[in-house]
């Protein structure tokens, strides 16, 4: 009974150390989130003029967590086509902005991951998309938008491949989840 009771304790004692690094480890985290909503300088800024590859592990650049940037991305996305859906070409056009300045955040902060070199898929696939829809905006309006839409998802979907990570598999949206927003044009 005595070693069940001492064992127990000790599983206790690990469990709670382990809880206690995950705090500390999740701090961090919120720190670099506040820092980073408090003042979005560029991953360029941040990481200065030199190239880090010691310090990339699991997608992470110094201050550049390429997963924040793609969930903000994807976010501007899907509401990039609700704006476009509504026939708001200023709408779209903001959410397209904001997709193109995350896009070149990460693409200006040299990231290569497990040998992937992200940024350069930034440039090569995101950047290139983002920039063609902001032609045809120009040109057309939102005339073609369901294609240049469904482009720009195709492209997102082929730079995961290329990432290696083609279990990233984009979709155009079918429910607008954004309630809370009036998507149509003001006048």
């Amino acid at each position: 009974m005595q070693r069940f009771s001492t064992a127990l304790a000790a599983i206790a004692i690990l469990a709670v150390l382990f809880l206690l690094v995950r705090l500390g480890k999740l701090e961090d985290e919120l720190k670099a989130v506040k820092a980073h909503a408090v003042s979005p300088a560029p991953a360029s800024a941040r990481q200065g003029e030199e190239d880090d590859d010691e310090h990339e592990e699991a997608g992470e650049h110094g201050d550049v967590e390429v997963a924040h940037y793609m969930g903000r991305i994807q976010h501007y996305t899907q509401k990039l086509y609700w704006a476009g859906k509504a026939g708001n070409l200023t709408l779209a056009e903001f959410y397209r902005h904001e997709i193109d300045e995350d896009m070149e955040d990460i693409a200006n902060a040299h990231i290569v991951d497990d040998g992937v070199k992200v940024s350069d898929n930034m440039e090569v696939y995101g950047i290139r998309a983002i920039d063609a829809l902001k032609d045809s905006f120009k040109a057309n309006g939102l005339k073609g938008f369901d294609s240049d839409y469904g482009t720009l998802i195709a492209t997102c979907n082929s730079c995961h491949v290329a990432s290696g990570h083609p279990e990233l598999r984009m979709t155009v949206p079918t429910t607008n989840r954004y309630t809370d927003q009036d998507f149509s044009p003001t006048h």
